[in-house]
């Protein structure tokens, strides 16, 4: 049997298990795994990886709703897509953001407007839900009806963050129908605190920012959404966890049979906290939240992705260009993070390459209802990646895809990189040059 495009020879990795094999696409979707197979078109990936096409559930492309900036991030979904893409993912998830008082649906349709026309890879949406109101609840219906199934909640930030009575509401209601719950926890109120504190002692900027918020401040907000979630019956992802004091939480629920999930970002497992004691517009780049932590820290944090207690690796790509001598937070990362977890987790031993491909790929397709994503067995969308495990780049604007004048990771080295990308059967990233079609991207309805 002859097949539309068959990718022979390379190193299959699964989430499972990693042998050589060659895989058949038909019809845009995997068709076959196996030897000696045939197709119309054929690429020799001998040498190389051959990976599920990477899923990132945290991405804000094209977003001016963020307080306190107010200017919209650096990347559309054009060109932050065709960073990814070139970066080995093909699916995205972003947020829908809906003003306090605004219909649900209308925030929702006009963030697929934002993207209509504009993504080179698949994409659906999260609902941030921001608005305390309880008649807003009757709305979440309408948004799985539109294929969005998971539902984000901040406990930090003024304009975002929920009152605990709000968010076990919303809890309730998206549990009630088997969607996912993601929070965003800190402990706000202290952190406030600890800053204004901070403040008075002339102990202010980036330098300071872990010391305005410790693991303990993001520890019991964990514990809260957990506690929350468990008495509202819904499914919980908790983002960006950045200590082991959190993840103590995840692990401690997970034991007890909870339905909870935890995300850890590329930037908390790989960036240096002394970054954040320069001066200057990289520093100011880097100073989220919750914050880049120490060495200790980032180690535990690589423990629990290697245990599983830590499910997802994403980047939480959100830049901002810089303005007036300053730069809003937010990190860079959707391009090169599956080449930072090869690279500082692979490569170091610290999981293996199974993991890799579960933490960067499967795992969050799973979590988000993509039924057809992350995966390289038969009825999948055909989305695959070659990746050239020798391949060395040093990170910079220079090889880098997104428009912005900086690099988060600028300067680091890594081993390992995507040189071919496949959506739907279709070639859309080659030997360093994009060839796919603008716009070609499709929102993706998903299941529960």
């Amino acid at each position: 049997m002859s097949y539309d495009l068959v990718v022979r020879g390379g190193l299959v990795v699964t989430s499972e298990r990693a042998g050589v094999a060659d895989v058949a696409v038909s019809g845009g979707r995997i068709a076959a795994l196996g030897t000696g197979l045939t197709g119309a078109v054929e690429r020799d990936a001998r040498g190389l990886y051959v990976i599920p096409g990477a899923v990132d559930g945290h991405v804000h492309f094209d977003d001016p709703t963020f307080p306190p900036y107010a200017t919209r991030t650096a990347d559309s979904f054009a060109t932050g897509t065709r960073a990814a893409a070139f970066g080995g993912v093909t699916t995205v998830i972003d947020f829908a953001q809906p003003a306090v008082g605004r219909s649900l649906i209308d925030g929702l349709e006009q963030r697929l407007a934002d993207a209509a026309g504009e993504a080179v890879i698949d994409y659906g949406l999260h609902l941030n839900l921001r608005d305390p109101d309880p008649d807003r609840l009757a709305e979440v219906a309408d948004e799985f009806e539109r294929g969005v199934c998971s539902f984000k909640l901040y406990m930090a930030y003024e304009g975002y963050r929920l009152p605990d009575a709000a968010i076990f509401r919303v809890m309730q209601a998206v549990g009630s129908r088997g969607g996912l719950t993601v929070v965003h926890a800190e402990n706000d109120d202290v952190i406030g605190e600890l800053t204004r504190r901070l403040d008075t002692e002339g102990k202010s900027g980036p330098a300071w920012l872990a010391a305005a918020c410790p693991p303990a401040a993001e520890a019991e907000a964990v514990h809260r959404a957990i506690v929350l979630a468990g008495l509202a019956g819904t499914r919980l992802l908790v983002f960006h966890l950045s200590c082991r004091e959190a993840a103590h939480e995840v692990a401690r629920a997970k034991r007890t049979g909870r339905a909870v999930a935890a995300e850890v970002t590329s930037h908390g497992l790989v960036l240096e906290q002394s970054l954040l004691d320069a001066d200057g517009l990289h520093a100011e780049s880097l100073a989220v939240r919750p914050p880049i932590r120490d060495a200790e820290q980032r180690a535990a944090l690589w423990d629990a992705v290697a245990a599983g207690t830590i499910d997802v690796v994403e980047s939480d790509h959100c830049p901002r260009v810089p303005r007036d001598k300053t730069h809003p937070a937010g990190v860079s990362g959707v391009e090169a993070r599956v080449a930072l977890v090869h690279t500082f987790g692979v490569r170091t031993g610290l999981i293996d390459l199974c993991r890799w491909v579960d933490a960067c790929c499967t795992r969050p397709a799973a979590l988000f209802g993509l039924d057809h994503k992350g995966r390289l067995r038969p009825g999948s969308d055909a989305d695959i990646v070659l990746f050239d495990p020798r391949k060395r780049v040093t990170l910079s604007p220079d090889t880098l895809h997104s428009p912005l004048p900086f690099s988060s990771y600028e300067g680091i080295e890594v081993c390992g990189f995507p040189v071919t990308t496949i959506s739907r059967g279709e070639v859309i990233v080659d030997d360093g040059a994009f060839v796919g079609a603008p716009g070609r991207g499709r929102f993706v309805e998903r299941g529960i």
